[in-house]
């Protein structure tokens, strides 16, 4: 490829991880290759700081982007951008959701993470994923980065097109079939890059972006190069420039090698 590539940004769940939630020895390498040649490799995803500060270690990144672009932080965790959800959006979600007590309700600030039921099954396994623990959500909140709702795959797809109705100014998509992510509607995965690449001086066309589900569609198509997993959905797919191996097939790894070996 004759464009030189100066950044590249992965989603972390389906993306960067494989099903065992390890970044695989064979990507390892891919990266720490990249960063040998001055190519940063950021981590963008939906989690809180401290579910993806283990990865940001190994991979030696000096940036991340949590809660899907509401909150970007260095290695030190300091915060250089941080959008949050609004006293009457969270009074309005609230009133909205009085009758779904039984999905899995969570709100993340900083590094706290609240729950309504932190024995909600779905909220149990959320926390096995990231080896965070909820506290129980408080009468009153703190700001609010996220919100994430859990629930069978069904109601949440059917909670996505009524919530999308009622609060059209907030940005609600799932980052996968059973997980509804509720944010600012400037904290996207794409806004998240542009102040990163406006940090850094580097054009839209030299950037990859990597992902695999609905809410890293919109980085996918911001990017110069973006690139969905053969994991992704179908419609993810059709709008990327290039579709890789899956994660478990080091998807990540066998497009780096080919773009940098």
């Amino acid at each position: 490829m004759s464009i030189k590539y100066k950044m590249v940004f992965s989603d972390i769940d389906g993306t960067l991880l494989n099903s065992q939630h390890q970044i695989s020895a064979k990507t390892m390498q891919a990266i720490h290759h990249i960063s040998e040649l001055g190519i940063p490799f950021i981590l963008v995803s939906a989690r809180a700081p401290s579910a993806m500060t283990s990865y940001m270690k190994q991979l030696s990144s000096e940036l991340m982007v949590c809660y899907g672009g509401s909150l970007i932080v260095d290695d030190k965790l300091n915060a250089i951008y941080s959008i949050t959800l609004s006293e009457k959006d969270l009074s309005d979600l609230a009133h909205t959701l009085k009758d779904y007590d039984h999905l899995s309700i969570n709100h993340y600030s900083y590094e706290q993470w609240f729950s309504n039921n932190i024995e909600n099954s779905w909220t149990r396994q959320e926390s096995e994923i990231t080896q965070l623990q909820p506290r129980p959500t408080p009468t009153v909140l703190p700001v609010t980065h996220k919100m994430l709702l859990i629930g069978e795959a069904e109601e949440i797809a059917s909670l996505e097109s009524n919530l999308r109705v009622q609060f059209p100014h907030l940005y609600i998509h799932r980052s996968k079939a059973t997980y509804l992510e509720i944010m600012n509607k400037q904290a996207s995965k794409a806004n998240a890059i542009r102040i990163i690449q406006e940090l850094h001086q580097i054009k839209t066309e030299e950037i990859i972006a990597f992902g695999d589900n609905f809410n890293d569609l919109d980085m996918i198509e911001y990017a110069g190069l973006g690139v969905a997993m053969a994991n992704a959905p179908v419609e993810i797919q059709e709008k990327a420039n290039y579709v890789t191996l899956s994660n478990d097939e080091d998807g990540v790894a066998v497009v780096l090698n080919r773009l940098f070996s």
